[in-house]
């Protein structure tokens, strides 16, 4: 959700500006919010890779020698 909301941040800036709605095509302010969204899902991901890395595996590896997997 992040990444996504990261990613459409300055397109709909560009599109606000196009309509009339603002005087600027991009202030500091809406880097600024972009670069904490990209920000906070660069460490997300970088979370839930870990997770699956050594988390869900470990889960996995006790489940097949408890004979619940396979």
């Amino acid at each position: 959700i992040f990444a996504g909301a990261a990613g459409f941040k300055i397109p709909f800036e560009v599109v606000r500006y196009l309509l009339g709605r603002k005087n600027k095509v991009l202030t500091k302010e809406d880097l600024k919010e972009f670069l904490i969204l990209s920000l906070v899902a660069i460490v997300l991901i970088i979370i839930a890779a870990w997770i699956e890395a050594y988390v869900t595996s470990d889960i996995a590896k006790s489940m097949i020698e408890k004979g619940q997997l396979g």
